[in-house]
């Protein structure tokens, strides 16, 4: 049985049925828009309004799926794996499930300002809805019957709101069915900016919180990775993975003693890392490392001035 046709007997075990959606997330692969455009399926934008160009192709989109179609199997086949969206059970009609997944766009933080909510990543969904409560799950679920993410090892995640708690089960492919319970769970950053919509229906609390930098952390790395494996592969190919991995750790961990914490800081300290060394900004032979992080300045105007005497200094090598 392929990965496919595992997949569709899970979502449609008794045949046709218009009541499986995808929310897929166009920022994730430029592959997702020109999909939707190219499709057949009945889609919608849950923002709502005039999108600039830039925006429309990174925006979320809430898609009809059929059964054996073969837009559907594309967006499955190309979207497995590589963390396109989560996938639906309801039997609304579009307007309706998608006017209560745009409720869910904003949350509020502990200190009450409000997030936009990226929770159609499934790396964020499957962790978010086992630390719910009952309110929480009854609020987020809705209309909904099921969520499907992909979870670990080629297995799909299945959670349900059943009598007030989270029931929740791996499918594995390998088995005849796919079926292998993980129990039922009872409870209550990522994907988030700030938001621009007004509503809020949902609060993140200071355990979630916790939770998802754990998440965002484990991305990060993924994503650094793939970087230092592009820029420095020899390097890479030397250390070994289990190593980098260590020293992405690391670097995160020393970036953020000199108050480093953004995506672009914390890959640019690490890249330095790289370069010079694990211990750069303590060795004597780069006192101009240790010069900058001491100074008054802002943690994006040291790391460029940090990248900007690193350049210095390797052309005076190469003089």
């Amino acid at each position: 049985m392929s990965q496919f046709n595992w997949i569709e007997e899970n979502l449609w075990p008794v045949g046709p049925m218009r009541d499986i959606w995808m929310i897929v997330d166009a920022a994730r692969d430029r592959a997702v828009f020109r999909l939707l455009l190219e499709c057949g399926l009945e889609y919608s934008c849950l923002y709502s309004g005039f999108l600039p160009p830039a925006l429309e192709i990174a925006a979320p989109y809430l898609v009809q799926l059929e059964y054996q179609d073969r837009y559907t199997r594309r967006f499955l086949e190309q979207g497995w794996g590589n963390s396109w969206g989560v996938l639906v059970k309801c039997d609304v009609r579009l307007d309706k499930l998608r006017r209560h997944l745009r409720q869910l766009l904003v949350v509020r933080d502990p200190r009450g300002n409000r997030l936009v909510f990226r929770y159609y990543d499934p790396r964020v969904l499957r962790v978010y809805l086992p630390t719910c409560n009952t309110e929480e799950l009854r609020a987020f679920f809705g209309p909904i019957q099921c969520f499907w993410t992909e979870g670990e090892a080629s297995s799909m995640r299945e959670f349900r709101f059943d009598g007030g708690n989270l029931a929740q089960r791996t499918l594995h492919a390998l088995s005849q069915r796919g079926l292998a319970s993980s129990g039922i769970g009872q409870n209550a950053t990522p994907g988030w900016v700030e938001a621009r919509p007004r509503n809020a229906i949902l609060a993140i609390r200071p355990e979630q919180l916790r939770i998802f930098s754990l998440v965002e952390a484990e991305k990060f790395e993924e994503w650094m990775l793939t970087h230092l494996n592009k820029f420095f592969p020899a390097q890479c190919q030397a250390a070994g993975e289990s190593q980098v991995r260590k020293i992405i750790r690391s670097g995160i961990e020393r970036a953020a003693d000199h108050r480093m914490t953004s995506k672009r800081e914390v890959c640019k300290y690490i890249d330095l890392m790289f370069v010079f060394g694990r211990d750069f900004d303590e060795d004597n032979r780069y006192p101009w490392a240790s010069e900058i992080l001491a100074a008054e300045a802002t943690p994006e105007q040291k790391i460029q001035k940090m990248q900007d005497a690193a350049q210095r200094h390797l052309r005076q090598l190469q003089a």
